[in-house]
């Protein structure tokens, strides 16, 4: 646009409005003078200024509402050239529509203009133009379209589309920035209501009203003008198509396919509609099926129900029929569409079966009218009026394979002028599918056999999309180099035609063994995102495979032109390949018969055999030829017999009929399917065989009788060239076929080669045997019919048998062909694997088994002769000699094998006959043995196995057997089983060939054979016929075990074994690779073998093992890496141990056991342990990375556990020795780890667990807690802190050993400790004791072992543990000491506990005797006691303990106090020094008062403990027993009676034996009431003291009152006159507590109360010593004293 054109438009409109338009003139004028106001710089600068004028565009709006042709163009044209460059003023576009709506009904150029404008104007206004705009907009054009110019009609209706399109662009555009556009609207949803943006609120008003004006209802939002059906059906159909995600994605959009669209098109489905609105309809379903199906499933189950039902003739006309047909058309070539519906409704319960229902309506279909499809017996060449040469050339074939009568079509001329029969290209095609033609107003006329062929397209497309689908998923994807898939030779197969040139010999050894070419099964890939497609694929075969195959089924015997037919052909090998492929084996072999019955008609093997030109059994057959059918040749032969017999046959020579061109077009699908699914066909290469087997002898026979046919007339109808090539290229391709069948056989898996060769051999097994003294002949003439048992899966029908020798040919040579293909494998793998068994097993069979007759048994006698013969010749050559001898041998055990079978159904029992037959074997085994010796290179299994039959089958211990036992359990008992031999004298002759091997060549046996021979010497190991020739097997096992070291590194055994952590699995492992002869895993088997016979019941064996292995591993410590070395010990050590304790729990459950057994397994036992503890030691000392053993040593946790449930103290002893023998040499605890270390202690913790077994066997338990406690010093070294939280339960186990513990024989434990004891202890020392809660734990367990002595039970004969107590109570001042500031010693109890427990033999002193060596316990008690007191009192005082306790503390120490102060001493014994005792206590007792006089005195303290303590001063300080009565109460009243003396006595009393203590106290009593500081403490304690000590001041007083006298001048005892004088001297010098003793009645005093108390004592006293001057003197002081207190009161 520039701004010269429109100044040009403008200027017009002025010059012609002048006089007629004054408002258009003025307008324009305006418009003009702004527009030239305007700078002139750029056309944007330009439409930007323009579009900021609203003004500017009145003069085109004005010309435009006039309906002025000439305004209107100019108008229109200049708002269109705005609207394109976007110049128009946004405010006045609702304006412009005005005006363009205004213009509609104007000239057809300004229509044109308009329909311009209108997309440019939704295009660059788009957010302008909606809601009313839109409407208007889109009514402006609908006007249009009802436009009588058909160009403008045209253009109004694209522009339409375009406009509707555009309105869903925006949607689309909308969706992409969702987030940044707010909602405008809500809208009706299947939810109720959804909130909307613009642009698709304005495409919910488009669709919403599209849908309503095809219904005939009139729109809601949009004005549209009135639309044909047809138009609205083609816009929805455009926006379907184009926006189809927008439907799926917006929830109002979908609700309107659910509620307006999809009842609109069920119901027009139902009604009689046009073919134009019917052809729209179905065009918008198919998209709807197509896309949406998963929003609206319901709506579309009723569509596809009703598209079935449409399909009947009844319910619909022919193009309707045809246009259902081409919806499924389309629906069934897309693969996940077919899946999605089958697994939307057939596969879902309350659901139609649309999928089902579809193909039964197919199966209805092709049988509906089969006179116009041609059905017959066999397929046909369809007829027409229009046929051509090929066509009648094809007839002709046809007709030359078919019976007399068989419905071919019609070939009568009156018959192919009236109707075309059959279904050709020609005419049951169409160039334009009817929903195509979308231009016709009426329905097209179809072909008849129209709707047949769509059938068969649906069919093909079907199985298309199933194999397009599942075929990728079989395909192998690892390694680029790989050949290609397996799943690919089928369409090579159909495709190339040439043989191959390959001669097979040349085959490369290495492809004799893929496991790739077996296609891989889809239902397994489980992970993979389709795999619920694939399952719905697997459900639609296995259910739908029916339906399909009868459909097929009636095709092929329809008649269809080539194309049609190798079309169904080939969808009959797609389906049937996709249930091959799924493992389908019903439909699979199902559609394999029926393509054997395709390829070989019953009708035509019928014919042959009734025919009169049949051979006679000596005629020429096809068997003349070893290779048969599989060569192909004969179906050359058959070829060239048609090309040189075409001009010999007459007109009206009926000939025998042979296979056809179609015949072979199956023959080779059904090959083309065994390439493709041959390794996975099983049982159905029967199905083949069987098929193969029939083919040949139809062509056979047709090729003998056209031999003896002779020369005619040509024929008439056929075309001889035509047919001829035909008849080539079939046979060619089928002969390609056959040679890639059994050249595919080269890279089966061997189980896959294995099934088809058992298919061929499995036609040997049911035949019976041929007479006796027949041989069979080299060539033998071909039979004229097959067994029965061949015929009837394929052929459907019944023959008999000739000659069942004839039987066995076919199956016979084509066994010769595939060995002969498949000769790298049969010579490079194991036999069972490559079918070489089978191939040997056949013939061994009829030579060894005595059922059979004698001609079967001659004649596998000679094909075994032969074949040895020729290897034996192959022997001459150097690299054929491992194969040779391989043979030789293999044959030679198989003989031996089948000697021994079991068919005489008793295994037990051996014919004579046959064991001296066995004899000679062995005897000629060991001449090989020693004539070859070291080149002797091959065939060693046989030999081995040979030697291993000497043993009976149920004692043979093989490695396989042990390895199916594992499989079943993977906890399989390893000990061995009774093994048995047939005869020592085989046993003898066998093991001289062992003696042989094991001496001499050694280095002769290939590494693959060496595990038999570890397995043979185990077998000879186990039996028990003689015990030298086992232990002389051990001795080998060392022999191999040396030979094995030499030749391998045995660091790689832990790359074998990567991966695997179970030791079955491991066992597994190592066998299989030592089976290939991988040197590591063969030492280990060594190992392994040895292991298993640990658990032979002799124990000499045994032991030796065990001790042979001992010896391997330490010889070969340095050579093994770490791993290799974690290995061996947890899979052969583990193993031994296993296996003994397995028979250690079984031998302690037999009731019947002697005890010799036992313990000869317990010694076992100690050296499998010893043994393994050495291992252990040696690997921890001489290997660098110890990273597995914690590992290993947490397993072998594991197996302890188990022995403690023996519940016996030897096996208990060696398990502890071993646990600390191991543990003990780790220095770092990272070699076990910290978690291992503590299962260690918790696993030693364990074995308490186990007491109440311990009784049932009379052990003794003192070894096994020696032990106990050294493996927890082991233990605790290295945990430490780890262990604080079991430490409690493990101290207790310990403190239950010391309890427990029997008596040590010839041994005391007076004066020193046993060895459990002094372990105990120790264990105690070591333990960390700063972790809370553990000094409490000790001082309590040491308190208790301190009085051990007293506490234990005299029913049991036992320990003294004298010594232990004394040690304890050293390790407990220690420990007490080094906590005693620590409040949970105090607040846990454990104080007071110890020195409740201390006690305890204080107060037993004397009255125990057993005291073993000085210092006697009381005396370490004593010690202990006052140091821990000593330390602990300050916290005590310090402390804010609770009262309770404080009060039990203090009572406790007074309890101390008096076990100290007594003694009773009239139990000890004249031995015991109770003077030094005395003195020690004393000295004692001195400590103690320092310690504890102050703080007994505290005011928190109750009275009574300090009464307590005064009175047992009291009643310690007596020195002289006083007489009955004399002293009163002493806790109630202890001065009642002061003054009262009683009669006196001449008899003298003896004084107590402890004097000196009885001073001490004496002196304690004074000092309690003295005063001191006159602090409140002093003054509790003296008032407490003070009337015991007047009391006992008193005692001496009334005595030497009462008896004095008596004694007249004789003087008193000297024990009672020191008393006296003591006490008297004492009191004169007392200057007591003021506050202590109440003042006496009248009288004060400060200090002297105590002598205004026992003033009247002393003056009694006084009066009786007048004759003792010395009393008397100390008597006078204390009155002189009295009476200088005494003070008289003031009157």
């Amino acid at each position: 646009m520039t701004a010269q054109i429109l100044a040009s438009e403008l200027g017009n409109l002025i010059q012609d409005s002048k006089r007629k338009n004054t408002e258009l003139r003025n307008a324009a004028e305006k418009s003009l003078q702004d527009l030239k106001a305007l700078p002139n710089t750029s056309e944007a600068q330009l439409t930007a200024d323009l579009s900021r004028r609203p003004h500017f565009i009145s003069p085109f709006l004005i010309a435009c509402g006039t309906h002025n042709a000439k305004f209107g163009t100019t108008g229109v044209s200049c708002l269109q050239r705005l609207t394109v460059s976007r110049a128009l003023p946004r405010e006045r576009l609702t304006e412009v529509l005005d005006a363009l709506r205004d213009c509609v009904a104007l000239p057809n150029d300004v229509q044109l203009k308009i329909l311009q404008a209108l997309p440019s104007l939704l295009q660059n206004y788009a957010v302008e133009v909606r809601g009313d705009s839109l409407s208007t907009t889109l009514q402006i054009c609908s006007a249009l379209q009802n436009s009588k110019n058909f160009a403008v009609s045209n253009t109004a209706a694209a522009t339409l589309q375009q406009l509707v399109i555009s309105v869903f662009d925006r949607v689309a555009a909308e969706d992409g920035k969702a987030l940044e556009i707010p909602t405008v609207a809500d809208v009706r949803s299947d939810g109720g209501s959804v909130a909307v943006r613009p642009a698709a609120h304005d495409a919910y008003k488009v669709f919403n009203d599209l849908n309503l004006l095809v219904t005939g209802e009139k729109p809601a939002y949009i004005r549209f003008s009135s639309i044909p059906p047809t138009a609205s059906l083609e816009l929805i159909e455009a926006i379907l198509s184009n926006h189809g995600k927008i439907m799926s994605t917006h929830d109002e959009q979908a609700h309107i396919l659910r509620t307006l669209l999809m009842p609109l098109i069920i119901r027009s489905l139902s009604d009689r509609l046009s073919f134009p609105v019917t052809v729209r309809i179905m065009r918008i379903l198919y998209i709807l099926i197509r896309h949406h199906l998963s929003i609206m499933p319901s709506e579309c189950e009723i569509a596809l129900g009703l598209l079935n039902h449409m399909l009947d003739p009844e319910a619909s006309p022919l193009w309707k029929r045809a246009l259902c047909l081409e919806v499924f058309r389309g629906i069934y070539s897309d693969s996940r569409l077919v899946l999605d519906i089958y697994s939307q409704y057939d596969e879902q319960d309350g659901k139609k079966c649309v999928f089902g229902d579809n193909l039964a309506a197919f199966v209805r279909l092709a049988t509906e009218k089969p006179a116009v499809i041609g059905l017959g017996q066999q397929s046909s060449v369809p007829t027409g009026k229009g046929d051509n040469k090929d066509s009648a050339s094809e007839q002709a074939v046809a007709e030359a394979g078919a019976l007399a009568g068989v419905i071919s079509g019609p070939v009568s001329e009156s018959n192919a002028n009236v109707h075309s029969i059959g279904i050709s290209a020609q005419w049951s095609s169409m160039k334009t599918p009817c929903m195509e033609q979308l231009d016709k107003s009426d329905a097209p006329g179809l072909p008849e056999t129209y709707v047949y062929g769509l059938v068969l397209t649906c069919i093909t497309n079907i199985s298309e999309s199933l194999a397009k689908f599942i075929l990728p998923l079989t395909v192998h994807h690892e390694g680029k180099g790989r050949k290609r898939s397996r799943t690919g030779d089928l369409a090579k197969a159909e495709s190339d035609s040439a043989p191959s040139t390959t001669d097979q010999k040349e085959l490369e050894r290495t492809q004799s063994f893929r496991k790739k070419s077996i296609p891989v099964n889809p239902l397994t890939l489980t992970d993979h995102s389709a795999h619920p497609h694939v399952q719905t694929t697997s459900t639609l075969v296995t259910e739908c495979w029916p339906a399909v195959l009868a459909t097929c089924s009636t095709f092929l015997n329809a008649a269809l032109d080539t194309d049609y037919y190798r079309a169904l052909v080939r969808a009959i090998q797609k389906f049937t390949q996709v249930a091959g492929l799924l493992r389908l084996s019903t439909p699979r072999d199902a559609f394999l018969t029926t393509l054997g019955k395709a390829a070989v008609p019953a009708s035509l093997l019928h014919a042959n055999v009734q025919s009169p030109g049949s051979p006679t059994p000596g005629s020429q057959s096809i068997f003349s030829n070893a290779r048969g059918l599989l060569s192909v040749d004969s179906l050359v032969s058959q070829a060239s017999g048609l090309s040189l017999d075409k001009n010999r046959r007459a007109s009206h020579d009926v000939s025998t009929p042979t296979l056809g061109p179609r015949n072979m077009l199956c023959l080779r699908a059904l090959l083309n399917l065994a390439i493709a699914l041959g390794p996975t066909l099983q049982s159905a290469w029967s199905i083949v065989f069987e098929t193969l087997q029939v083919a040949d002898l139809v062509m056979a026979m047709s090729h003998t009788q056209s031999s003896l046919r002779t020369p005619g007339t040509s024929g008439t109808r056929a075309d001889p060239e035509m047919s001829s090539e035909k008849m080539e290229a079939e046979t060619s391709a089928v002969q390609a076929a056959a040679r890639r069948l059994f050249e595919s056989t080269v890279d089966y898996p061997n189980e896959a080669f294995v099934e088809l060769l058992e298919a061929l051999c499995s036609l040997l097994k049911s035949g019976s045997a041929p007479e006796s003294g027949q041989r069979t002949p080299t060539t033998a003439v071909r039979p004229q019919i097959l067994h029965q048992r061949r015929m009837g899966s394929v052929s459907g029908i019944s023959l008999s048998t000739e000659s069942n020798a004839r039987d066995s040919m076919f199956a016979l040579n084509k066994i010769g062909e595939v060995a002969a293909i498949n000769d790298a494998r049969l010579t490079q793998y194991e036999p069972i694997e490559s079918g070489w068994d089978i191939f040997v097993a056949h013939l061994v069979r009829f030579g060894a088994d005595a059922r059979r007759p004698i001609a079967a048994r001659l004649l596998a006698a000679d094909v075994l002769s032969r074949t040895v013969k020729e290897i034996a010749q192959l022997s001459m050559a150097d690299d054929r000699r491992d194969e040779v001898q391989t043979r030789i041998l293999s044959a030679l055990q198989s003989l031996i094998s089948k000697l021994h079978g079991t068919d005489n159904g008793d295994e037990d029992e051996y014919d004579d006959n046959d064991i001296r037959i066995h004899q000679v074997a062995l005897d000629a085994l060991k001449a090989v043995i020693e004539q070859c010796g070291e080149l002797l290179i091959a065939g060693w299994e046989s030999v081995f196995n040979s030697l291993l039959s000497v043993f009976t089958v149920q004692g043979a211990v093989t490695n396989h057997s042990r390895m199916d036992q594992a499989k079943q359990d993977e906890e399989t008992d390893r000990s061995l089983e009774h093994v048995e031999v047939i005869s020592r004298q085989l046993a003898r002759s066998a093991f001289g060939a062992v003696q042989l091997v094991c001496s001499d060549f050694l280095a002769a046996v290939p590494d693959a054979s060496l595990s038999t021979l570890l397995q043979l010497l185990l077998q000879f190991s186990s039996q028990q016929e003689d015990l030298n020739m086992s232990l002389t097997a051990i001795t080998f096992f060392w022999n191999v075990s040396d030979f094995l070291h030499s030749r391998g590194e045995l660091s790689t055994l832990t790359d074998i074994v990567q991966g695997s952590e179970k030791p079955v699995e491991i066992r597994h492992i190592v066998e299989e690779h030592a089976q290939k002869g991988a040197i590591p895993t063969l030492w280990l088997q060594v190992l392994i073998n040895l292991s298993i016979l640990t658990t032979d019941k002799r124990a000499e064996l045994r032991n030796s093992a065990v001790q042979t292995i001992q010896r391997i591993f330490e010889n070969y410590v340095d050579q093994l890496t770490p791993e290799a070395w974690m290995l061996c010990l947890r899979i052969v050590v583990f193993g031994m141990i296993e296996s003994n304790l397995k028979i250690q729990i079984s031998i302690r459950n037999d009731s019947h056991a002697e005890m010799g057994d036992l313990e000869q397994w317990n010694e076992t036992t100690k050296t499998v342990l010893g043994s393994v503890t050495v291992l252990i030691t040696t690997c921890i000392d001489k290997v660098s990375d110890l990273t597995g053993l914690g590992d290993v040593w947490s397993h072998l946790l594991d197996y302890f556990r188990e022995f403690f449930r023996c519940g016996s103290h030897a096996l208990g002893c060696s398990i502890f020795n071993t646990m600390s023998g191991v543990v003990s040499r780790v220095e770092d605890t990272r070699v076990l780890g910290g978690p291992t270390l503590l299962k260690t202690a918790y696993v030693w913790q364990e074995y308490f667990n186990h007491r109440g077994t311990w009784t049932q066997h009379a052990e003794g338990n003192q070894e096994a807690f020696v032990a106990y406690a050294e493996a927890f010093k082991a233990i605790y070294r290295l945990t430490e802190r780890s262990l604080d939280t079991a430490l409690p339960l493990m101290l207790a186990n310990l403190e239950t050993c010391i309890v427990d513990s029997d008596e040590l024989a010839y041994s005391s434990d007076l004066d020193h400790m046993t060895p459990l004891q002094t372990r105990v202890i120790e264990c105690m020392s070591l333990v960390r004791t700063d972790s809370a809660g553990l000094p409490p734990l000790l001082i309590r367990m040491l308190s208790r072992f301190s009085v051990l002595p007293y506490t234990s039970g005299p029913e049991k004969r036992g320990p003294t543990f004298v010594a232990l107590s004394k040690a304890s109570m050293s390790l407990l001042h220690s420990i007490t000491a080094k906590h005693a500031q620590e409040d949970e010693v105090y607040t846990d109890g454990a104080f007071y506990f110890a020195l409740h427990n201390l006690t305890k033999p204080i107060q037993e002193k004397y009255i125990w005797q057993r005291e073993g060596k000085p210092p006697t316990i009381w005396q370490k008690a004593t010690t202990t006691s006052l140091s821990i007191l000593e330390i602990g009192l300050d916290y005590i005082k310090s402390s804010q303990l609770p009262m309770e306790a404080l009060k039990d503390m203090w009572s406790q120490t007074v309890s101390l106090a008096e076990g100290i102060l007594r003694a009773n001493a009239s139990s000890a014994g004249a031995q015991v020094p109770l003077e030094n005792d005395e003195a020690f206590d004393i000295d004692a007792f001195s400590r103690l008062r320092v310690m504890i006089t102050v703080s007994l005195g505290a005011t928190s303290l109750p009275d009574t403990l300090r009464r307590t303590y005064a009175r047992l001063l009291f009643e310690t300080s007596i020195v002289h027993e006083p007489a009955l009565g004399e002293i009163p109460n002493l806790a109630a009243a202890p001065l009642e009676n002061l003054y009262k003396i009683r009669y006196g006595q001449t008899k003298d009393t003896e004084p107590s034996v402890r004097t000196e203590m009885a001073y001490a106290s004496l002196a304690e009593l004074f000092s309690l009431v003295s005063t001191h500081d006159g602090s409140k403490e002093r003054i509790k304690l003296a008032q407490a003291a003070a009337p015991y000590l007047i009391l006992r001041a008193a005692l001496p007083l009334r005595t030497y009152i009462a008896d004095h006298p008596l004694r007249g001048r004789m003087p008193a005892p000297e024990s009672q006159s020191r008393e006296l004088q003591f006490v008297l001297g004492e009191l004169g010098k007392l200057e007591s507590e003021p506050q202590a003793i109440p003042n006496a009645p009248g009288v004060t005093s400060t200090h002297k109360k105590h002598l205004h108390r026992l003033y009247p004592l002393l003056i009694k006293a006084t009066k009786a010593a007048r004759s003792d001057p010395e009393i008397f003197e100390l008597l006078v002081k204390l009155t002189d004293a009295v009476g200088n207190e005494f003070g008289l009161e003031d009157d």
